[in-house]
């Protein structure tokens, strides 16, 4: 009976191979829709039983933003009536001529389901064009390292790493298929992989040293016959010595590190010419105050350091060139 009526409607049956929800988008997406709004009325401890009703008729009522039509509009084509507007009947909303009714509703349905199909073919083209334009197609050829995205099962899916690697392309059967070979050999790889579970890896040469090995320049060749053969005589000495560099090369000396201090200690400008016994010299930090001291003043300088409390009192010719324009620019308060 149900295939008769699947029949009847047009209804065709896909198949979808096993935990690949991705294959299914449309009814995944409807199951998370309604697992999340039972899950809000479950938290409040009502029965999902009978709120299912309220949240189903809430998803058939909203609109599709890629069709623009809701799915009760597409099968009876009229929006739906909500509580809010009434549950009376009125006996002049029936046709008077039902066969006229059933015609124009059928003419509806068909005008709404062509629109159904351009809103949908326009909303698919858009999709498609936005993950082309954020798609990094990955261009491959034989030898190349890739990383291999592995699929995490099992506790502690979290701290698990996301690829495994790094393996060689060997064949490439297929722009979206690739065969991986491993460079220990302790795994064999039988059957392809899709091109989106790779990753491009970057793999250093193992042993770069004798590429840094300096190789001495050779004479020029002379144009006379006794050079000839003894620049070709050095030739092969030259090439001699190479090869025993390669085989024995030097070992590269590391670069020692210069140590330098912070920005702030290299500004010699606010380093005062009072030098400690200890032979550092005093930092200053700010200028606190000023009080006059014969015909000039003496300003209570903060050095870095040193707390507020143990500020001293500084004539001018002591103060470095920095700090001297700050109390032109900006004087201190005067005790």
């Amino acid at each position: 009976m149900h295939r008769w009526i699947w029949k009847l409607l047009e209804v065709t049956q896909e198949f979808t191979p096993a935990f690949a929800h991705h294959c299914l988008g449309a009814c995944e997406r409807q199951h998370r829709t309604l697992n999340e709004r039972l899950t809000v009325h479950v938290l409040k401890e009502k029965s999902w039983e009978t709120e299912i009703h309220s949240v189903t008729f809430s998803m058939n009522s909203s609109v599709n933003s890629s069709i623009d039509f809701s799915p009760f509009e597409i099968v009876f084509g009229k929006r739906p009536k909500f509580p809010v507007f009434g549950a009376h009947f009125n006996l002049n909303d029936i046709h008077p001529n039902m066969q006229k009714y059933f015609s124009d509703l059928k003419d509806r349905l068909n005008i709404i389901w062509e629109m159904i199909v351009q809103n949908a073919k326009v909303s698919g083209e858009k999709m498609e064009e936005n993950a082309n334009f954020k798609l990094n197609e990955l261009k491959l050829s034989i030898g190349d390292y890739v990383y291999l995205q592995r699929t995490l099962t099992g506790q502690g899916r979290k701290f698990q790493p996301l690829y495994d690697g790094p393996f060689v392309v060997n064949i490439i059967p297929s722009p979206h298929l690739i065969k991986l070979r491993d460079l220990s050999g302790k795994r064999k790889l039988k059957s392809p992989v899709h091109i989106n579970r790779l990753k491009l890896a970057h793999i250093r040469a193992p042993d770069p040293q004798n590429y840094l090995v300096q190789v001495p320049q050779q004479n020029p060749v002379s144009t006379s016959s006794d050079s000839d053969s003894e620049s070709s005589q050095h030739e092969i000495n030259t090439e001699q010595d190479i090869q025993l560099q390669n085989d024995n090369p030097t070992p590269l000396r590391r670069t020692s590190r210069v140590v330098q201090k912070p920005i702030r200690y290299r500004d010699e400008n606010f380093l005062s010419e009072i030098s400690s016994c200890d032979g550092a010299q005093e930092k200053i930090k700010r200028i606190l105050a000023k009080k006059p001291h014969g015909s000039s003043f003496l300003y209570l300088v903060q050095l870095i350091g040193e707390p507020a409390q143990n500020a001293k009192w500084k004539p001018l010719s002591k103060l470095p060139p920095k700090a001297q324009e700050l109390i032109i620019a900006r004087p201190p308060p005067l005790v």
